[in-house]
């Protein structure tokens, strides 16, 4: 896995991050008091720097703003899926590390926490790839079934392994991401690009045969 400076992350995904994205620190302050939580310092600092970039946090799946958080068998819940039919929460106590696991659960009367990815960063920046994606952040996106050679290309090269949330194996290069998911057909890969171009070079580059989502 490759951490990433955020800067540099959403200069890959052609955004430069700028002050009006960053959420102010008294914000997160008062949800942490008010919540009586301690906010681990991976996502404090993903906060600090971009939890207002809306057009890459909440354009399919929704980061949460502090006001908005909440707190529910111990871990914090700051991102919901689009329909809400699944939360991500990550513990939240005074001892737990700078960097803890997310965790996954269904939403109900009562919830099942699973484990979904082993640190908050990683979580953070797959997230981002899978809504550049997924979630069409990006102006090209797609996607095709994997093949072996796709595995190979993407484990060499330039590719920067992000992460992975709930199996979903995020990757990265300047101006190109890619999400690797079991899918109801198969293992599938969604893909986003800055340029129509560079989309359809992914399919020579991966062996993968792409359809553009519209």
């Amino acid at each position: 896995m490759t951490t990433l400076p955020y800067p540099e992350l959403f200069a890959m995904l052609g955004r430069r991050l700028a002050a009006q994205d960053a959420v102010p620190p008294q914000a997160i302050d008062k949800a942490e008091a008010g919540l009586q939580v301690t906010v681990p310092d991976a996502l404090r600092d993903f906060y600090l720097q971009a939890g207002n970039a809306r057009d890459f946090t909440a354009v399919y799946d929704q980061f949460l703003a502090p006001s908005e958080w909440a707190v529910q068998d111990g871990r914090l819940i700051f991102v919901e899926e689009n329909q809400d039919v699944v939360r991500y929460g990550v513990d939240c106590s005074a001892d737990a590390p700078a960097d803890p696991p997310v965790w996954i659960a269904t939403t109900g009367a009562t919830l099942e926490w699973h484990a979904a990815s082993d640190t908050c960063s990683g979580f953070i920046a797959a997230m981002l790839a899978w809504q550049a994606a997924f979630g069409e952040a990006l102006p090209f996106t797609g996607s095709g079934l994997a093949t072996p050679d796709a595995a190979a290309a993407l484990a060499g090269g330039d590719w920067h392994h992000l992460g992975t949330v709930n199996g979903m194996s995020a990757y990265l290069r300047p101006g190109q991401a890619v999400c690797q998911v079991e899918w109801d057909d198969g293992v599938r890969l969604f893909v986003g690009t800055l340029t129509d171009e560079s989309f359809w070079a992914l399919e020579d580059l991966l062996g993968v045969e792409l359809e553009a989502h519209d």
